[in-house]
């Protein structure tokens, strides 16, 4: 799966880093992360640690979360050591074409990390 990811995100004009553990790039200036698992049969992407989370404003942010994960079906915030990431996971049927998907993907993750700062500058 990890080569149809590179050849999508090369095609889609971005510039993407491999390393033995990820894929990572660029857009609209946000970092986006894959993760790899060959035996995985999940198709994941993250924005990682958009926000840190401290005893001051964990409520705020708890909240912005839940209603972010309401609003979307295939998009979940979640916290990781006391950061939000922006989570995509979907399985995918044996030799599914992820063109569509993965750009899907791009855009859904950075709509929900800016309507995350939207609420959360709200809250």
């Amino acid at each position: 799966m990890i080569d149809k990811i590179m050849a999508v995100l090369k095609s889609e004009g971005f510039q993407p880093k491999e390393d033995e553990a990820s894929v990572t790039f660029k857009y609209q200036m946000i970092d986006y992360l894959h993760i790899k698992d060959e035996d995985d049969q999940y198709l994941n992407l993250y924005i990682p640690s958009i926000f840190q989370v401290d005893d001051d404003n964990r409520m705020a942010v708890m909240q912005t979360m839940n209603h972010i994960n309401n609003l979307h079906k295939v998009v979940k915030l979640v916290l990781n050591d006391d950061h939000v990431w922006v989570c995509f996971e979907e399985k995918l049927p044996k030799d599914t074409e992820i063109d569509e998907l993965l750009t899907f993907a791009i855009v859904i993750l950075e709509q929900a990390t800016r309507r995350f700062y939207e609420v959360l500058k709200e809250a």
